[in-house]
């Protein structure tokens, strides 16, 4: 028998499409409104607009929801705009940082976002893996790295930012996974070719734009960013930033278990090592996804079963 499908299904991979252009439009230029007497109004914010209306139709948000995404923009332009005018904005950016917490660990109502991978496993010897495609989480993400997170302002500043970046990747990737290989929570296992699961193209567009950007947009572009700065005048603790940055981001993965979360605190180390070289977040967040494609690809994703 035929079944009619259900009408709020077509508007969901258009939901996570719009919000993954109007993260990756955060590097296009600001332009004035046409007719709006200097209204500037970022690509972003168009693309950002038209993901939550379809996100309002596929049942993703609820009203409830897309009031606190509203505040959330609302109080990241606010610290933007005074960041600008090189006026203090410490409140401003700390409530974004508090309320965009918030919205990345699931803790406010309102949000259906969708499971697309359940209970699977990458390896027949891996822990069931789950994926979800968090559309609160990815807006947080979308909102530092557009308001508030120093992104590259030039390809002078691109090519500045290869050398170090390759560093970074290299030695994040020896460093965090072979810890975790040596310890016994992965192995060697290249999923290559059939072997390759099929949602793989799935986990690394989620896995890139809606958690790489977002934890670095708020560890390193909001936390680590503040924090140098307000130390700028201490060079004794230049590495205080650093090492906060990337204990919280350790911190964060607790909920795996305390080695996790050192395997976490180790790669955090270099996200953040990347960023005081470079105070770019894209670096950061090219790292963090290249040590997670890796992982995923050539070792035990997420983990070994007990």
């Amino acid at each position: 028998m035929h079944t009619k499908p259900d009408p709020r299904q077509w508007p969901m991979p258009i939901t996570f499409a719009l919000l993954a252009c109007a993260i990756a439009s955060a590097w296009w230029p600001t332009k004035a409104f046409p007719g709006s007497k200097g209204l500037l109004l970022a690509p972003w914010m168009i693309l950002f607009a038209a993901a939550m209306v379809a996100a309002c139709f596929a049942g993703v948000l609820t009203a409830t929801a897309v009031v606190a995404l509203l505040v959330m923009t609302g109080i990241c332009l606010k610290a933007a705009s005074l960041e600008t005018r090189q006026q203090q904005a410490g409140a401003w950016t700390w409530a974004a940082g508090g309320l965009g917490l918030a919205l990345a660990v699931h803790a406010l109502p309102g949000f259906h976002n969708p499971l697309l991978v359940n209970a699977v496993r990458t390896t027949p010897d891996a822990v069931p893996f789950t994926l979800y495609a968090n559309f609160d989480k990815g807006s947080v993400g979308l909102l530092l790295l557009a308001c508030l997170a120093p992104r590259l302002a030039s390809w002078q500043d691109a090519r500045a930012a290869v050398a170090p970046t390759l560093v970074a990747v290299l030695a994040t990737a020896a460093a965090a996974i072979g810890a975790a290989w040596l310890a016994g929570h992965v192995r060697f296992e290249p999923k290559l070719g059939a072997a390759l699961p099929p949602f793989a193209p799935t986990f690394l567009f989620v896995n890139l734009f809606f958690t790489c950007v977002a934890e670095e947009a708020f560890f390193r572009g909001l936390i680590q960013e503040r924090l140098t700065r307000a130390l700028a005048h201490r060079p004794g603790l230049i590495f205080l930033p650093i090492l906060l940055s990337a204990a919280l981001f350790g911190l964060a993965h607790l909920g795996g278990g305390p080695l996790y979360m050192a395997f976490a605190t180790l790669a955090g180390l270099g996200y953040a090592g990347v960023y005081a070289k470079t105070r770019r977040v894209e670096a950061a967040v090219v790292t963090h996804f290249a040590v997670n494609a890796t992982h995923f690809i050539f070792f035990t994703y997420p983990a070994l079963g007990r």
